[in-house]
């Protein structure tokens, strides 16, 4: 992946705080991952590509981000 990776943004943003401190908490890209994680925690601890399950759940959570993108619900 190239570029700048959309990390979606907050996960909890705060109004107040979220225009001070932009990179307080965890992002939804983060919490993405994180629900990912659930559902690939039984996997062999790389895939057949040798990525690591740390990099599988944030592929799925990029892919989530982008189809939120586009209007996918």
């Amino acid at each position: 992946m190239t570029g700048k990776i959309n990390t979606g943004g907050a996960a909890y943003p705060i109004a107040e705080t979220a225009a001070a401190h932009p990179n307080m908490g965890m992002t939804l890209r983060d919490y993405f991952a994180g629900q990912a994680l659930i559902g690939v925690k039984g996997w062999h601890p790389a895939d057949r590509q040798g990525r690591t399950v740390g990099q599988i759940c944030y592929s799925i959570a990029d892919k989530m981000i982008a189809a939120r993108g586009e209007g996918h619900n």
